[in-house]
């Protein structure tokens, strides 16, 4: 159960959702599972091509499933961020007078 995360320079890094893992792979030698796309592949994990979400987990799914390890390496504002999500999706939601509002992300603070 793979990620596209990205694709540069003619290469593919999938990330895998289970281990969080990163495989890079030429652009053009990644053998996915077409069926898959359709929801329709029958062999599920016995399948021998690469089951690629079309919709990779945001950084804050990966933050509530992997925990802080997923953080390492971002900038300090998209941690920050990550963090606040979390906690605003595992809580209630608060009164409308609650002035607890998310930092910025800057468009340098972004990594990809």
């Amino acid at each position: 159960d793979w990620d596209d995360v990205r694709t540069r320079n003619g290469f593919r890094v999938l990330r895998c959702r289970i281990c969080q893992s990163r495989w890079r792979l030429p652009s053009s030698g990644v053998p996915r599972c077409m069926p898959f796309l359709n929801d329709a592949c029958e062999a599920g994990s016995g399948c021998g091509l690469l089951h690629v979400r079309r919709k990779k987990f945001s950084v804050v799914e990966r933050y509530e499933r992997f925990g802080n390890g997923v953080l390492e390496g971002l900038a300090p504002r998209i941690r920050r961020q990550a963090r606040w999500c979390a906690k605003q999706r595992s809580t209630r939601p608060a009164d409308s007078d609650n002035d607890d509002t998310p930092p910025p992300l800057l468009e340098e603070d972004i990594a990809e």
